[in-house]
């Protein structure tokens, strides 16, 4: 026992691991015959069709691509029987089938290949016998390779079954059938998954890319599927995506009854998706007031150069654009041209934040601009879609925004003044329209020149019959150092309605007219001013209202200059031209254009009379520091000028109590120095 026991142990060893190993082995090393495989029962015979053979007469027929000759040679008496011979290639093989009796009688079989069985026995009008015989053919395998694949949706992007996305997954389904008449056995499925990586082994083999499986037999009609999950390589960003084409590729062979070869194969192609961008074009608030706001110039000086600037004060209502460009796709897009929806220009864009760059925007990246904007007259405004346009690899992409519209409420005053006459005798006469829509207080002024000599009584006559009750005006004709001044005073001017009125004057010479000025104020923070054209040797000359140039103009080409600064706030200091805020009287050649908004005005104010003073009052006291102790207390002028910049702050902002303060501490200052 003890020389046998030994070898019995490692016998038993042998076997677990063998048993162990063979358990662990895929499907494939398993017994994959079908369970049918003698030629002898086995054959799957398929009909070809009947014919019937007159005696001595032969036919033909086609059968697996092989051609047969069919003869009846001859027939027994009672008809029961007929001798039937087949020939092939030269070969002829006769035998006698009968009608009746043991099946394998009734038929001949050649090569397990064709078979022939005599059905029937017939005779014509002339005791012609024919045999009726059924042809069969050996039945043969035939394999249908059908792939599937998943459709996703990665990052809001959907990606079709026949598209890929970079770096993620799809899960393919591949399906083999036995579409033929017989079954096949060892059949074996092999998928070329090419440049894709597979994500996790399954119940097959897997080796250099090659997913191999043995399907085992299939009967008739019977199917096997394996499905796997790959991944899709990643985009290097310089190939065109158009040029990445990847496939799966599927092939599945057995073997029949005859040991005979039947395979196919099956292909699937994958491409890349489009790429997607989303633009959107937002408004803020479609529907805003007109409000009163002004212009404030200052100097920005840097080492090499000096410029102007502005910036808006009070601008209480505004809107707010907004464009936003999504990349929605799986591909970082180069090269993005995008036409802005364009700014009318009665508007100010006075605020612009820009985030991101379109040059190039990667997969869920994005640009943004945001556009403040204040309204300089009343009216509907249209703003286009925002169109976003690219070349991806040779391919050109349009992407556009939904359009948009912005109301701005608020009376709109048009100020005319014409000039009629010759010779001595003239006539003006003056229309404030209103075509807004919200009603205004208007208080309208005009200015006679000393060296006109106005008709009397020629003002209350231009009224008569005027729709607007004479009772509810202050209507005055004054005398003011010898200028004659011509008013019109709380006048209600409803949207669409006109005020109408004239004067006559005489003169020994074409005059010149200044501008007539009617004051507004609407409900809410917004009240102005409109102007009307003057006159110079009694030619007119049109005005226009920029309040970014100086308010009312007579150059058109300022016009042109200040709105191309206004749509571009984020140009740099160094493109704005010096004369940009220059104002010079040339006659326009532009049409009628009249906007009114509250601005600084040009000649002295009550503000800058006081801030006049606080720079002088400090440059004297600074100057007879100076003067007083020389360059012994030089850091003293710097404390002058910090006090003088805050005085002047709290005068703009109306702190007038610590203009005193300042101003206190600053004599006490000096008073210290002179006691000591």
């Amino acid at each position: 026992m003890k020389k046998t026991s030994g070898p019995m142990l490692s016998l038993f060893y042998l076997t677990a691991i063998i048993l162990l190993f063979s358990s662990s082995l895929p499907f494939a090393s398993a017994n994959t015959n079908c369970p049918c495989d003698d030629l002898d029962t086995c054959v799957q015979w398929v009909s070809e069709g009947s014919l019937s053979i007159q005696w001595g007469r032969t036919t033909t027929q086609v059968v697996n691509d092989v051609t047969y000759t069919f003869r009846a040679d001859d027939f027994d008496e009672d008809l029961g029987a007929a001798l039937i011979s087949i020939e092939k290639g030269g070969v002829v093989r006769k035998e006698f089938l009968f009608l009746n009796g043991d099946y394998d009688r009734k038929w001949l079989e050649w090569d397990d290949e064709v078979k022939v069985e005599l059905t029937d026995i017939t005779e014509d009008g002339q005791k012609t016998p024919s045999a009726k015989v059924e042809i069969f053919s050996r039945g043969r395998p035939e394999l249908e390779i059908t792939i599937e694949a998943s459709s996703e949706t990665v990052d809001d992007v959907d990606v079709s079954s026949e598209q890929y996305a970079p770096g993620e997954e799809k899960h393919i389904d591949v399906e083999v059938k036995n579409t033929g008449e017989a079954w096949i056995e060892n059949a074996i499925l092999n998928v070329d998954i090419g440049e894709f990586r597979l994500k996790a082994k399954g119940d097959f083999e897997y080796r250099d890319g090659i997913i191999k499986k043995n399907l085992g037999c299939l009967e008739v009609g019977d199917t096997a599927s394996i499905n796997f999950t790959i991944v899709a390589p990643e985009w290097d960003g310089k190939t065109s995506p158009y040029e990445l084409i990847y496939y799966v590729n599927a092939t599945a062979g057995g073997y029949d009854i005859k040991d005979g070869y039947f395979d196919a194969d099956s292909s699937y192609s994958f491409g890349c998706t489009e790429p997607d961008m989303k633009v959107v074009f937002e408004i803020v608030d479609e529907e805003i007031n007109m409000t009163s706001w002004y212009v404030r110039e200052f100097e920005s000086s840097t080492n090499s150069r000096t410029s102007k600037d502005y910036e808006i004060r009070d601008a209480w209502e505004y809107s707010f654009l907004r464009t936003h460009v999504y990349n929605t796709g799986l591909y970082t897009v180069d090269d993005l041209t995008i036409d802005f929806t364009q700014v009318p220009d009665e508007f100010v864009i006075y605020e612009t934040y820009e985030s991101g760059s379109y040059r190039g925007i990667a997969p869920d990246g994005q640009y943004y601009l945001g556009q403040k904007l204040i309204p300089i007259r009343q009216g509907v405004y249209s703003f286009d879609s925002v169109v976003a346009t690219a070349n991806f690899f040779g391919k050109e992409f349009t992407w556009n925004s939904e359009s948009g519209s912005i109301t701005v409420h608020g009376p709109h005053v048009i100020l005319s003044k014409s000039l009629s006459g010759s010779g001595t005798d003239y006539s003006v006469t003056l229309k404030a329209y209103n075509d807004g829509d919200r009603a205004c207080w208007v208080n309208l002024t005009d200015i006679i020149p000393d060296e006109l000599s106005y008709v009397v009584g020629s003002l209350e006559k231009s009224l008569v019959g005027s729709d607007l009750p004479l009772s509810e005006w202050d209507l005055s004709v004054s005398m003011v150092n010898g200028t004659q001044i011509v008013s019109v005073e709380g006048v209600l001017l409803p949207p669409g309605s006109t005020l109408t009125f004239g004067y006559d004057f005489s003169s020994s010479s074409a005059p010149d007219l200044p501008p007539a000025v009617c004051e507004f104020r609407g409900i809410g923070n917004y009240d102005g001013e409109a102007q009307s054209s003057f006159y110079v040797g009694g030619s007119e000359v049109k005005q226009y209202w920029e309040p970014l140039n100086g308010g009312w103009i007579s150059n058109p080409e300022d016009l042109e200059v200040t709105s191309a600064v206004a749509l571009q706030p984020e140009q740099e200091e160094e493109n704005v031209d010096e004369d940009l805020y220059s104002v010079e009287d040339e006659i326009p050649e532009a049409s009628d254009i009249s906007l009114e908004v509250q601005q600084e005005s040009l000649a002295p104010t009550f503000l800058s009379n006081i801030i006049d003073s606080i720079e002088g009052l400090f440059n004297k006291m600074q100057q007879f520091v100076g003067n007083t102790f020389g360059g012994v207390l030089s850091g003293f002028t710097s404390i002058f000028g910090m006090a003088e910049k805050a005085a002047i702050d709290a005068v703009e902002n109306y702190l007038y109590a610590i203009v005193i303060v300042i101003a206190l501490a600053v004599f006490a200052l000096v008073s210290t120095l002179i006691t000591k």
